[in-house]
């Protein structure tokens, strides 16, 4: 009988822990390809991931944020599974200052004032001397935890392509 409830405990303990299993799995991803874990911002079923790119002519910065939306109860878990939103942002920075890099900004911000962008579609952000690239997916964290070497090359090219879309839209915007 203590063995049952042993394995019940243990079960629930996975399921309530596969955000953090998940982000730890990012970070391995994000290793592989080259960036490097600078900052970890982490509350109950929030994580966010400030990664260092080196070498990359376009990119300085990707953050990764996992919020976690069902699935850590029995009940969630068997109705809804476990869903989260998972937001990249690509950050490109540009240390000169011209005028007309203030005039689009200006024109960018106005944008996005006005629109609002679809589940999944790029937002991009001027701030100083920093240009955000945002997109925001819901993904199902089963798909990638607990599923050995077949779940990490999965998140490795959703994150690869992911970063390749940001990367592309933020190419204009770099200065040399």
């Amino acid at each position: 009988m203590f063995g049952i409830l042993n394995k019940f405990n243990h079960k629930a303990e996975i399921r309530e822990s596969k955000d953090e299993i998940l982000v730890g799995e990012i970070v391995r991803a994000m290793a592989r390809q080259g960036g490097t874990a600078v900052t970890f911002l982490a509350n109950n079923d929030y994580q966010r991931v400030k990664f260092r790119i080196v070498g990359d002519p376009i990119l300085s910065y990707v953050y990764v944020t996992l919020d976690r939306k069902t699935g850590t109860g029995i009940v969630g878990a068997a109705v809804f599974g476990s869903k989260a939103t998972l937001t990249v942002s690509a950050e490109t920075k540009n240390y000169i200052a011209d005028p007309d890099d203030l005039v689009a900004m200006y024109r960018t911000d106005l944008a996005n004032l006005f629109r609002m962008p679809v589940l999944g579609g790029i937002r991009l952000n001027h701030e100083l001397n920093s240009i955000f690239a945002t997109t925001t997916l819901v993904i199902d964290i089963d798909n990638y935890v607990l599923k050995g070497e077949p779940g990490v090359q999965a998140l490795m090219a959703h994150l690869q392509h992911t970063i390749q879309e940001l990367r592309e839209r933020l190419r204009p915007f770099k200065k040399a």
